[in-house]
């Protein structure tokens, strides 16, 4: 049987004990639960049956206290007593009943009556206390019958309980002799299947496994100190051992034929000593660019004979290789593209040779174009050298017109402006005058206001007077008939008429007076109508006159608006002019840049074209002589152009700038200058 079978009997074994103690221990635990359950269910029995008689007690505690109460009142807290106890006795048996089991059925019913019994007395011991009193309840339950009715129900509930309490003591016997049975079957299961396990692994592992391994290493040990004479054991068993045993086996035969090999091995080895330092030597020539170093020795070995062969011509075609390329390279140093590899190279060297070839061949075509792209850029260079000298001058002619330009709009736009700020103090003055007319008017109406009432006042004084004037009358009137009184009362009544007489005399120069003031009024009021109406015509006049100033300030104020704008306009044509000068000027030095460069490009360009007349292309030098006339000749055509695009022009801004000074500068001399056409002469760009 194969070592892996036997463990697996060992552990098959292991673990059908390990099942045997795990089901004892499920069986168990399970009978173990069931009896807990019956013996707890029994012990709630007991526990219902000695709440019940707890409460059947109390309620007689309750009922004592009814017994002994002197009222009502007194009663009251033992009657609510004994019906909550005998609410508690009901809900007690309702959970005792499902618990009992059948054999105690008929006990259990008893008790069930005798505790409706009981509810119904005690329910009308109270009822008897709350309504005829204590002493009617204590007839009614205090007496020997009714205390051996209690002790009868309290009698049955003690047998029931004890028959409980003995059930309780077989159960709990029944459990302890399950426990001792159980333990005592798990341990002695769990000590046989351990004992047999153990001395089966113990001659397994000893006879099977132990020993052979012992053996075998020791064989193996000597085998790898050299001693190949040495038995392997354990060579034919059918297991891994056995398996082991044939590869230590085989181990033993390899070594053998290592030690037989390693006699033949020492020759080789000098040998292979005396060409790799032969190799090394070439190989070290190789590196340092030497490749005239060559093997070139007999070994008495085909094979290395042959490999030294293939590695001197190896060298000598890297040799011929490289001694072509340098020979071509060093002629491409001085500037002769014509030359090529000579000889019959195969490989990576035919395909070197081709590159080169191909390489000096695309050189050369290269250099031929560049020549000619040189003379071409020479000739491009001249002529863009003449067009930037031609563009710089009429760049400078063009900055000086913008800049006498400028100089003229500034003193245009001073003109404006003063013109502007006069038209501006013109409104001003008439906006002030306006504002005094109409000031002006409002005075002169309030004084036609103010004649109006003096004039409705003299009115009210000729009304006052005319009221004195008639007092004046009744007194005068009053002091005669006083008079007449007086001189019918004869001697008694001349006193009285004397005071009449001064009445009457009071009377008259108060009626003379008030005439004389209602004349002087009348006089006044006329006067005053002749002012009133001196007046109006006046505020008529200051009406007129205002509307007038009205129309004026209308006119000037369009004036200075039109000022106004007409400067802002002006002020953004400056600013135009301004920019378009800093834009020119910076265009001049730009250009003046420019054809800097140009002379430099120039300059360069003639001396590339010296450069690449060195290299020898095979079409002779004649080509180099060709750009020159060319380049003279477009000179003088670009020239040529560049005058008759240069012909003086008139300056629109200068004719704008003339126009602009005759309709606001008044034709005054500075202005006049500015806008006349100088001798210097305008060129467009």
């Amino acid at each position: 049987m194969k070592i892996r079978g036997r463990i697996n009997l060992l552990v098959g074994l292991m673990s059908l004990v390990a099942f045997a103690i795990g089901g004892l221990s499920l069986f168990a635990i399970f009978e173990y639960r069931d009896r807990i359950d019956t013996y707890g269910i029994a012990a709630e029995r007991v526990y219902k049956g000695e709440h019940v008689n707890r409460v059947v007690t109390a309620v007689v505690m309750e009922a004592r206290g009814i017994y002994a109460a002197d009222s009502v009142a007194a009663s009251e807290p033992f009657a609510k007593g004994i019906l909550a106890n005998l609410e508690e006795l009901k809900k007690v048996i309702g959970e005792w009943q499902p618990l009992v089991p059948v054999d105690q059925r008929a006990d259990f019913d008893a008790v069930a009556v005798q505790s409706q019994g009981f509810a119904q007395f005690r329910s009308e011991t109270v009822r008897l206390a709350r309504e005829q009193g204590p002493e009617a309840a204590a007839v009614q339950g205090n007496n020997e019958a009714n205390r051996a009715n209690r002790k009868a129900f309290q009698a049955s509930i003690d047998k029931i309980v004890a028959a409980d309490q003995a059930e309780l003591v077989t159960l709990d016997k029944e459990l302890d002799a399950f426990g001792q049975t159980v333990i005592l079957l798990v341990s002695a299961v769990t000590v046989f299947g351990v004992l047999i396990g153990a001395a089966f692994g113990l001659i397994t592992g000893r006879r099977h496994l132990s020993n052979p391994i012992v053996e075998l290493t020791g064989a193996m040990t000597r085998i790898a100190g050299g001693d190949f004479n040495t038995q392997v054991p354990s060579v034919g068993r059918k297991d891994e051992i056995g398996d082991m045993a044939g590869t230590v086996e085989v181990f033993k035969r390899n070594g053998l034929e290592v030690s037989r090999m390693n006699a033949s091995e020492a020759d080789m080895r000098g040998k292979n000593e005396e060409f790799r330092r032969r190799m090394a030597e070439v190989v070290t020539a190789a590196v340092g660019g030497d490749f005239t170093r060559r093997i070139n020795h007999s070994f008495g070995e085909a094979g290395l004979d042959a490999f030294g062969r293939d590695v001197d011509q190896l060298v000598g075609s890297v040799d011929a290789g490289v001694s072509e390329v340098r020979r071509v390279v060093a002629r491409l140093a001085e500037g002769d593209l014509t030359q090529s590899m000579h000889g019959d190279f195969r490989g990576a060297f035919a395909e070197l040779q081709q590159n080169v070839e191909g390489a000096m061949g695309n050189l050369r075509s290269t250099m031929k174009d560049v020549r000619g792209t040189t003379g071409s850029i020479n000739d491009n260079s001249n002529e863009l050298r003449a067009a930037t000298d031609d563009l710089s001058k009429r760049t400078e002619q063009q900055a000086a017109a913008l800049e006498e330009t400028s100089a003229a709009l500034d003193q245009i736009m001073a003109v404006v402006r003063n013109s502007a700020e006069r038209a501006q103090e013109a409104s001003t003055m008439v906006t002030e005058a306006k504002q005094s007319a109409a000031q002006s008017g409002t005075v002169v109406r309030n004084a036609v206001e103010a004649m109006g009432r003096i004039e409705q006042a003299s009115g009210e004084i000729s009304q006052i007077i005319n009221v004195i004037d008639e007092i004046a009358f009744q007194t005068n009137l009053l002091a005669l008939n006083a008079g007449v009184e007086a001189a019918r009362a004869g001697e008694a009544g001349k006193g009285f008429a004397v005071v009449a007489q001064e009445v009457r005399e009071l009377a008259q120069r108060s009626a003379n007076a008030a005439k004389d003031i209602k004349a002087l009024i009348t006089k006044s009021g006329q006067e005053v109508s002749s002012g009133v109406t001196l007046v109006q015509k006046t505020g008529e006049s200051l009406t007129e006159i205002e509307s007038r100033v009205h129309r004026i300030n209308d006119h000037i104020h369009s004036i200075a608006t039109a000022a106004r704008e007409q400067a802002t306009g002006l002020q953004e044509v400056n600013t135009a002019v301004n920019q378009m000068d800093q834009v020119t000027q910076k265009n001049a030095a730009m250009v003046e840049e420019t054809s800097a460069a140009t002379h430099k490009l120039s300059s360069e360009a003639s001396h590339l074209f010296g450069l690449v007349s060195r290299f020898d292309i095979g079409t002779g030098a004649g080509a180099s002589t060709v750009a020159a006339p060319r380049a003279a000749a477009v000179s003088t055509v670009r020239t040529a152009v560049a005058d008759s695009h240069s012909a003086p022009r008139v300056s629109p801004a200068r004719k704008m700038v003339g126009t602009l000074a005759r309709a606001f500068g008044g034709g005054g001399a500075s202005v006049a200058a500015v806008a006349a056409p100088s001798g210097d002469s305008w060129e467009e760009f």
